[in-house]
Parts: C-alpha cells; structure tokens; sequence
C-alpha cells in the first residue's frame, strides 16, 4: 500500500471519529486571510470551519527544496506532505498523542519548505543526523520527525538529537497511528 493511500485512509478514519463524535467533520478557526481549498461550507457562529482533505492536482513536491538544502528526502517524506491539503490530524501511537502537520494550502506549503529548511540548517549547525518534522506532541518541544538517513520516524527534542524511534519507516508509522 502507498504512503497516499494510506494518509488517504487516515483522513479518513479522522473525519469520520469526528464525525461520529460531534456529527461534523473535523473543525479548525477560520482565517479569511488564510484560505484553503480543503475548506466545507462556511464558518458557523464560534468562528470555526469543517474541512475535509483533499487530493492536489497537481502533488506538490520537495525536490527543489532537497536539491537546494543538498540532501535527499525519502518519496514517502514527499508525499505525506505533497499529496493533500489538510488539517492537522490528532492520533496517538504507542501512547504518545501527536498532531500531525499537513499542508492547509500552496501558501501553507511554501511556509512549510522554509520551516524545514530552518529546521535542516539548525540541524547542520548542531552538528546532529538530518531530520524533517511531521507532527508535534503535547509537550512544546517535542517534535515527530522523520531521520533523513534512515526514514525511521522519531521523537527528537528542539535542538537534540532523535532520542525514541516510533516506527521503521513513514509508511508503518501511518499505519500504527490510531485516532
């Protein structure tokens, strides 16, 4: 099974949980100033917005961004964050609850390639292993990244090392998330 098909089942399995939680599909404030075309519907009365991921047409891609930070980011790496726009999904893998990141939109993604290159240089600078971060946890500086050497997916500390490896690789970290 692809990397996309899988993000593709997760989105899934995330909007329906909320669905069946709140009888809505998944919610986030709305910004008129930041639009995405994952956007359902219009804000209601708190200000918020359903939006439901969907497929870019076409996928975007980190390869001028690799090529430009001189690295190599695994395909996987590339289609989780260029194959939908989304909102942030909210899972938990080995009792670690994590908010993944997804691009909201082509304004949210450039923002996303010059976090990452931030986060790379930071990561050259320290003299530590190359990584890319995926998701957040509930503790501030706990970032999910994944090991550009390796594509395991860690948990890593702002500044430090990975310290927990959480899964192998992308795909079987997707698969083990429950939401």
């Amino acid at each position: 099974m692809t990397i996309v098909t899988q993000l593709e089942q997760l989105h899934q399995r995330f909007a329906s949980k909320q669905q069946a939680q709140t009888g809505k599909l998944p919610q986030i404030e709305h910004d008129s100033d930041w639009p995405s075309p994952c956007e359902v519907g219009h804000p209601d009365e708190q200000g918020l917005i359903q939006w439901q991921a969907i497929a870019r047409t076409p996928s975007g891609s980190l390869t001028d961004l690799a090529k430009a930070l001189e690295l190599e980011f695994p395909q996987a790496l590339q289609q989780y964050y260029g194959a939908f726009f989304g909102g942030c999904i909210i899972a938990n893998i080995d009792g670690h609850d994590v908010e993944l990141l997804q691009a909201w939109s082509d304004d949210d993604f450039d923002l996303l390639q010059q976090n990452i290159t931030g986060h790379v240089l930071m990561k050259r600078k320290l003299k530590q292993p190359a990584t890319v971060f995926i998701g957040l946890t509930d503790q501030e500086d706990l970032l999910v990244s994944v090991l550009l050497d390796t594509g395991e997916v860690c948990l890593e500390y702002v500044g430090k090392k990975p310290h927990h490896v959480l899964s192998a690789d992308l795909g079987s970290f997707i698969t083990a998330l429950t939401v």
